[in-house]
């Protein structure tokens, strides 16, 4: 049995100082060590597909990162870690459990995930070991595993079957922002906008020269390349609805406002992490959510956003400001306004497009490596010649 306290130091001693995921009782001690430790920066996520996109983005904010998740959480973790980590080569550490090991009595549940989780891992071409079960042996399979991610710029992940690690100290509690914020209406009479005027407004904002605009996947992206591409911009190209969770653990890493524009359909796809914004996010971030009732990227079907009230989801999950926009001038004025904590800002557009409308022409790990220089996060050689 490994003491899962020293293997966190070790961990820490590694470098890494970002951890995200969701609970599983066969984790629980080192979930509990990490949380109790204080060169860790934990951000508990709703599901785990989030807690990769959180970890990606405190990773491109210069921390490098690890996950913990139960293997049945795989599923939910398959988009990012085959759109996002893989794309733009972030490196993450996955410490995976394996409820449901052949040969091992579990619940019902866990049976099929326990039967395939080595072979999806496989499949994900994620590179994997189980954790020995010797603990000298152990803490060198973690140097060891730690030292290939830097090398290979490349995700490793550790199989942790049921009782490896020692239990130690419990839970801290967690001490949720009390935030008395409203939700402030500053719609107008001028009318609807489209998605490239809205975000011109962006771009020329005073407040905002030196922010980080973070892109949702599809025309968004395509549009803010379009009209202002700089090494400031982040275009995510895969992992829809997860624009929002990587920009707050980015924003976690980084003096800079970091503004995260956002659609309704990605909005509604990942709702929990406004949840995990509103509990974790920093006045430095803005959640800005285009509201055109429609995929428009995918061919203009409808969304079901008619009925979806944005700003006060946004508000009652612990957003410190909230506000319904509906014109630019309207816009001007919520992103000029300083909230003390994170703030979401609902904004009804017009469907449709630019036209033509073309596509990035820099690389996915073009866009990362740039931005991670504007950052001036430390980027090894290696994995800039794997970005080249």
């Amino acid at each position: 049995m490994i003491d899962a306290a020293q293997w966190t130091r070790e961990l820490r001693d590694l470098g890494y100082r970002f951890a995200s995921g969701v609970p599983c009782s066969s984790l629980s001690p080192l979930q509990n060590e990490i949380l109790n430790n204080p060169g860790f920066d934990y951000v508990a996520a709703t599901n785990e597909g989030q807690a990769v996109a959180l970890a990606a983005g405190a990773w491109t904010g210069g921390a490098p990162s690890v996950v913990l998740m139960q293997n049945s959480g795989l599923g939910n973790a398959v988009n990012p870690l085959t759109s996002l980590t893989a794309i733009f080569q972030i490196p993450v550490l996955l410490v995976v459990s394996w409820r449901g090991r052949p040969g091992t009595k579990d619940e019902p549940q866990h049976q099929l995930m326990g039967e395939v989780t080595p072979g999806l891992l496989e499949l994900l071409k994620i590179p994997h070991e189980i954790v020995e079960t010797d603990q000298s042996l152990a803490f060198d399979q973690l140097h060891r595993m730690c030292r290939c991610i830097r090398e290979t710029g490349q995700s490793h992940a550790i199989i942790v079957p049921d009782g490896s690690f020692s239990r130690g100290r419990a839970a801290p509690e967690f001490a949720v922002p009390e935030r008395q914020g409203t939700v402030r209406d500053l719609t107008g009479g001028t009318g609807l906008s489209g998605r490239a005027k809205v975000l011109s407004a962006i771009v020329r904002h005073p407040k905002l020269d030196q922010a980080i605009r973070i892109a949702t996947t599809g025309k968004t992206g395509r549009e803010l390349y379009t009209l202002s591409d700089t090494a400031r911009n982040f275009y995510m190209v895969g992992s829809m609805g997860l624009a929002s969770s990587f920009g707050l653990g980015l924003s976690r890493q980084v003096s800079d406002d970091v503004v995260v524009i956002d659609g309704d359909g990605a909005a509604m796809m990942q709702l929990g992490a406004l949840a995990t914004i509103g509990a974790y996010g920093s006045k430095s971030l803005k959640h800005l959510i285009l509201d055109n009732g429609c995929y428009d990227s995918t061919g203009g079907q409808f969304s079901n956003s008619v009925g979806v009230d944005f700003a006060s989801i946004a508000l009652s999950c612990g957003y410190a400001a909230s506000y319904r926009v509906n014109c630019l001038d309207g816009l001007d004025q919520a992103l000029a306004e300083n909230a003390q904590g994170p703030t979401a800002i609902h904004m009804r557009i017009t469907p449709g497009s630019m036209s033509p409308l073309g596509r990035p022409s820099v690389s996915p790990g073009q866009v990362l490596r740039r931005l991670r220089g504007e950052l001036c996060t430390d980027t090894s050689s290696s994995i800039e010649s794997i970005h080249a």
